[in-house]
């Protein structure tokens, strides 16, 4: 069998397999038969060095087809991991949010029941607080004007200066009373602010 005899031959037999791939096969076998030349063997040594063209073109096909086969097998493979990672993702996602909400619903219960009545309580305080601080200072200030008033009344009347002096001590106890509240306001919107914050922190891990 001569080169062209060959390489046609081949060529028929490896029908079936991607047209680069031919292109490829019988390019190296040309070079086959060039290095062959070159080297003083005839046509029909090298033909007979380099196998029947048909069990050659058999043997192509044989590994294309394994190798083919293969990754059908891994892109199927890798199909049904990404199928069971989806629906892992979604059972964990489903169960997430169940957890969540059973958590919300148990702080509620307990912010209605434990907490919610403290707060108010504390709330009232702060308010009476606030409250009377502004009453002992208004008391402060209507003896500390209102005695040099009496003075031109009938009505007897402690000394002058002791209601002076009566008077700067109730504004000085109620400012003091008004800085108290405002400094316990602060401490407990910082403690209500990390109590929600602890709240939500829990729901969320």
């Amino acid at each position: 069998m001569n080169r062209s005899e060959y390489i046609e031959l081949l060529k028929i037999s490896l029908q079936g397999l991607p047209i680069y791939d031919i292109m490829d096969i019988l390019s190296d076998y040309e070079e086959h038969f060039d290095i062959g030349i070159s080297k003083g063997k005839s046509e029909e040594e090298i033909s007979k060095e380099l196998g029947d063209p048909r069990e050659v073109a058999d043997s192509y096909k044989a590994n294309y087809n394994s190798s083919y086969n293969e990754n059908s097998n891994n892109s199927n493979s890798s199909s049904s991991n990404n199928n069971s990672n989806s629906n892992s993702y979604s059972n964990s996602n489903h169960n997430d949010n169940t957890r969540k909400l059973l958590i919300s619903l148990f702080l509620l219960f307990f912010n209605l029941i434990v907490v919610l009545g403290p707060f108010l309580g504390i709330v009232g305080l702060f308010i009476g607080l606030y409250g009377g601080s502004i009453s002992i200072i208004i008391g402060g200030f209507v003896a500390f004007f209102g005695s040099p008033l009496v003075l031109f009344t009938p009505i007897p009347s402690p000394h002058v200066l002791t209601s002076i002096a009566f008077g700067v001590g109730l504004i000085a106890l109620g400012t003091l009373g008004i800085i108290l509240a405002i400094y316990l306001t602060k401490c407990f919107y910082k403690l209500a602010v990390k109590y929600v914050q602890w709240n939500i922190k829990l729901i969320n891990n």
